[in-house]
């Protein structure tokens, strides 16, 4: 029997830094939020995409298609910059997601387009495989702990990791972070803990090409390039 997935998009319309980066001609002329969408549309486990946006122009903007509905209007409490994102997803599902019943939704962010459909594929299959209730794509970070300093005052500092281990071969710690470029959860894990992840999470580690997450001029002009690598997994 096939499984269903439901996948959540949120997007806001209040970004500060790179102002309506959503809508943004991302590839060509298709903007950010629908270059995501498009790799969504032919996967055929995927039912339904569900873009919870708080904007109707970013609404007028989206790929008209049997598989996008976009009719949840994402409230004002739930579009601020600190709003967390368990709170509007369970005021989606609660207000006006219909399938109660469904076990599986995914929440992607448009804010990392690097991610590739063979990725999300591998991830799909895993979760069927493995029969899992949450998981999360991680990446090996790119700049080791051990190397990282924290600036305490104008001239105080200190390591992150007091313990010191000076030749990089000996760094015996594995160390990840969360990309944010792909959740899983099933209903009953969110009724539980009204929340999309915690440390009963099952990891899944992405190619660090996933390391991009968009949020100013640098980083989307990055992605862009990215996306067209051949290096692509």
């Amino acid at each position: 029997m096939l499984k269903i997935f439901d996948v959540i998009i949120p997007i806001r319309s209040k970004s500060k830094e790179l102002k309506n980066k959503n809508i943004l001609p991302f590839l060509g002329k298709t903007i950010l939020v629908n270059y995501t969408i498009k790799k969504l549309l032919n996967i055929k486990e995927i039912r339904k995409i569900y873009v919870l946006t708080d904007s109707e122009k970013y609404k007028n903007k989206l790929i008209k298609h049997r598989k996008v509905d976009s009719n949840y209007l994402r409230k004002k409490e739930f579009s601020e910059e600190d709003s967390s994102i368990n709170d509007l997803i369970n005021d989606f599902i609660l207000d006006y997601y219909p399938f109660k019943n469904n076990q599986n939704l995914l929440l992607l962010q448009v804010t990392s387009p690097t991610l590739s459909i063979d990725e999300i594929n591998n991830t799909l299959k895993f979760i069927k495989k493995n029969n899992l209730k949450s998981l999360m794509h991680v990446c090996n970070v790119i700049e080791n702990p051990y190397e990282i300093i924290e600036k305490k005052k104008q001239k105080k500092w200190k390591f992150l990791i007091k313990k010191r281990i000076i030749n990089r071969q000996n760094y015996n710690r594995v160390f990840q972070y969360i990309t944010g470029s792909l959740f899983f959860f099933n209903m009953s894990f969110f009724k539980k803990y009204k929340k999309i992840y915690n440390l009963k999470t099952t990891l899944y580690v992405v190619d660090k090409i996933n390391f991009i997450d968009i949020d100013n001029k640098l980083t989307f002009e990055i992605a862009k390039k990215i996306v067209n690598l051949k290096i692509r997994n």
